[in-house]
């Protein structure tokens, strides 16, 4: 009997000790701005010079083998995937895939600005309109 109350007694100390660590695999809810509510963004008012400064240059995104985005049809194709949205707003801060990446040339800004992260975050949250 000593045996079996030690057995039971190591695994009830094991899921003691095991269980507060398991995590969920939720994501947690995205991140919705209250500047949305006043902000109003479309491709062609304040996303397209964003676009153009930070992704549409030589040795980037201007030819189909890695997007074209110097048009809004360019683009199209990865903001209907999310593609846009998990690399610029999720990936973010990850130095090789978020974007803009920390490789640009030195003419490039490496980071959006808050300002220009709320107004790319408000436009694909709106459906990304192009005008």
């Amino acid at each position: 009997m000593t045996q079996k109350l030690r057995t039971l007694a190591l695994g009830f100390s094991i899921l003691y000790f095991c269980l507060p660590s398991c995590t969920s695999d939720q994501l947690p809810e995205p991140m919705v701005l209250a500047v949305c509510d006043t902000l109003q963004t479309s491709y062609e008012t304040n996303v397209k010079d964003i676009i153009d400064r930070t992704c549409a240059y030589s040795g980037c995104h201007i030819d189909a083998s890695i997007g074209n985005y110097l048009t809004y049809e360019g683009m199209l194709g990865r903001l209907q995937s999310g593609s846009i949205r998990n690399r610029v707003i999720s990936l973010r801060d990850d130095p090789t895939v978020g974007m803009p990446p920390d490789y640009v040339p030195g003419d490039r800004p490496s980071n959006l600005t808050q300002e220009e992260l709320e107004i790319i975050q408000c436009w694909l949250d709106a459906g990304f309109p192009k005008e």
